[in-house]
């Protein structure tokens, strides 16, 4: 790659958000560069271990399809993936060959340094590789890091935290353990079940991914015995597409920002520390655990929430707890609102009935105030409340997809703001991800 390069698109960030809006401009014949600071892809599917993907299915039919179906046939193929858990390193590779498929661009080790703006319009960014600076031109920018960074650098408008405390949500690191007699663990479960919370499913398929989470008990008198942080509630685990194996989603880092480097390393420490005295409860104390062994932590704490772009429409918590529909709507959703609070803030998870499912309008992925910047995944425009139930993967997918159509639509008709397309141009690309009405 020459030092200054024109693409059509530029999506920064590759989580599933930014794979699934490059991947699908490029079927769109567009020509796409995906950077990522780390150096490989994924985001918090494989840096942060996250598994398994929430739930986006109503009467056993997925909402979410397109790119993140082929994503999911992928790691089958691969035999990564069990009802929806999947391996992290399943998840790596299917992206790679989907991304390679479609001849998107991928640079890896690539930091943005400045936004290069002139008016309401990204001209260019400056990036660093390896130290080497980069100029890279496009004619739509879109943002998929996560933490709005294209918005943050750009000087556009975002909000960040609870809209009135500022408060974030808890951090996580996910840690995978081997080793475990998993019909033990379970026997154990079914006979304590007060000890575990009620919404779980006491009725257990060795076959199908099984969650488990509670052993109250064990944590407060481990807390008592000053064995483990307070801030630590119950332990929670998911069971992998390998015998023998579970992946923990269960320590709880409170009061960090992670869009702050210091505190993120911060918070890096303390969850270690965190899944140390959690593996030791474990083997030395729940039966199933006597010979299971820590094979894994994430490599970075998994984020749930920092910045988010401001955009032309802001989705709500109560479009989420209504079932909002919208004329424009590029994305279906079931997922109720999951705020992992914070010190002194309760957590909130309120499902949705049955059957019921919201929309997200096109709107929410226009950033304000700028012609050619889209933004989709988890810093999507939403109040917190909103954003607690859309930045789970499925929609992160779908809400990436339909970014990558519009950004391609601009491209191919030479528009000069996003604002230019209409829906009726891009529904004919998401059909999978909406209702036909």
């Amino acid at each position: 790659m020459s030092k200054n390069i024109k693409f059509d698109i530029v999506v920064a960030g590759a989580g599933i958000a930014g794979i699934s809006a490059a991947i699908k401009a490029a079927q769109l014949g567009s020509k796409v560069v995906l950077l990522e600071h780390f150096n490989f892809l994924g985001g918090m599917s494989t840096a942060g271990m996250v598994s398994p993907f929430m739930k986006h299915s109503i009467n056993n039919e997925p909402l979410v399809k397109g790119v993140f179906e082929e994503i999911e046939i992928e790691m089958r193929k691969q035999h990564g993936m069990i009802d929806n858990g999947f391996f992290a390193n399943s998840f790596r590779s299917s992206v790679y060959n989907l991304l390679t498929k479609y001849s998107v661009s991928i640079l890896v080790n690539c930091e943005i340094i400045t936004i290069n703006r002139t008016i309401d319009k990204i001209d260019s960014i400056t990036v660093s590789v390896s130290g080497i600076k980069k100029e890279i031109f496009a004619d739509v920018f879109i943002d998929t890091t996560g933490d709005a960074q294209l918005a943050y650098l750009g000087g556009f408008p975002y909000s960040k935290g609870d809209e009135k405390t500022g408060k974030l949500q808890a951090l996580t690191l996910f840690f995978r353990m081997g080793g475990i007699n998993i019909p033990k663990a379970l026997d154990y479960v079914k006979q304590n079940k007060s000890d575990f919370f009620s919404w779980m499913d006491f009725d257990f398929d060795l076959n199908k991914i099984i969650s488990v989470a509670g052993y109250f008990s064990n944590i407060r008198q481990a807390i008592i015995e000053n064995r483990i942080s307070s801030e630590m509630q119950y332990i929670f685990y998911t069971t992998l597409p390998e015998s023998g194996e579970a992946s923990f989603n269960t320590t709880n880092i409170l009061g960090l920002d992670a869009s702050n480097s210091f505190e993120l390393t911060q918070a890096e420490l303390i969850g270690r520390e965190q899944v140390k005295q959690i593996t030791n409860i474990l083997i030395n104390e729940i039966p199933g655990f006597e010979n299971a062994y820590l094979l894994e932590t994430a490599l970075q704490v998994g984020v749930r929430e920092t910045r988010r772009v401001i955009g032309d429409y802001i989705v709500t918590g109560n479009d989420i707890k209504k079932g909002q529909k919208f004329d424009d709507s590029i994305a279906r959703a079931c997922y109720g609102i999951d705020i992992h609070g914070q010190k002194d803030e309760s957590s909130v998870m309120d499902d949705l009935p049955d059957g019921e499912y919201y929309e997200i309008p096109m709107r929410a992925l226009i950033v304000k105030e700028a012609k050619n910047l889209l933004a989709a995944g988890r810093c999507i425009s939403a109040t917190r409340e909103g954003h607690g139930a859309l930045r789970i993967m499925p929609t992160s997918s779908a809400t990436g997809e339909a970014c990558g159509v519009i950004a391609s639509i601009v491209a191919k008709n030479n528009y000069v703001d996003v604002r230019e397309v209409k829906y009726e141009q891009v529904k004919t690309f998401i059909k999978g991800n909406i209702t036909e009405r």
